[in-house]
């Protein structure tokens, strides 16, 4: 998301859409959209592979769980506040490197920090609470509770909630620091 608005601004583009009838608000939502359908695939491909594609090859597949549609949700959230993030990252960058270093950063930092490296437990045991103010950990967490432990839609609210908050506070802080001009 944010080295497609980059893109767009230093060949000019971005002014001109700035230029059409649309808010500013539609103008990143726009954006967002198609970084969005691309984590869709990218997590459909994922869990297709796990369902079936490990089959194939003899191994046994993942469990979706109990309630897919609770999972299909997740994954939408997921890829929302994904795409939020970009938003947020081209906000503050403003060089293609700055992108590049951030992106870097702030992934790699989440993921160690959210569980995505190391396991949920192991690292609630040596960080306590901490894990939990990175996305990754709510996202972890309801694919754990779904996909793992057999938990429906009632049992990952807190998790929807906390990625649907992430999406937000990512949109919001992007929208109100991005630079139009």
């Amino acid at each position: 998301t944010a080295s497609s608005i980059y893109e767009e601004k230093k060949t000019g583009s971005f002014r001109r859409l700035l230029a059409s009838p649309v808010s500013r608000v539609s103008l990143l939502v726009g954006k967002l959209l198609p970084n969005f359908l691309t984590a869709l695939i990218q997590m459909a491909v994922i869990i297709a592979f796990g369902v079936v594609g490990l089959r194939l090859i003899g191994l046994p597949a993942v469990s979706v769980g109990k309630d897919p549609l609770a999972l299909l949700l997740v994954v939408v959230l997921i890829a929302l506040c994904s795409s939020a993030l970009g938003i947020l990252i081209a906000a503050l960058a403003r060089t293609e490197s700055q992108i590049s270093g951030m992106s870097t950063l702030f992934l790699w930092i989440m993921a160690i920090v959210g569980g995505s490296v190391i396991p949920l437990f192991a690292l609630e045991q040596f960080l306590g609470p901490l894990p939990s103010i990175v996305p990754h950990y709510w996202a972890n967490r309801a694919l754990d509770d779904l996909m793992i432990r057999g938990a429906g839609f009632a049992g990952v609210t807190t998790e929807m909630a906390a990625l649907l908050g992430f999406t937000a506070l990512f949109y919001i802080v992007g929208l109100w620091r991005f630079d139009f001009d």
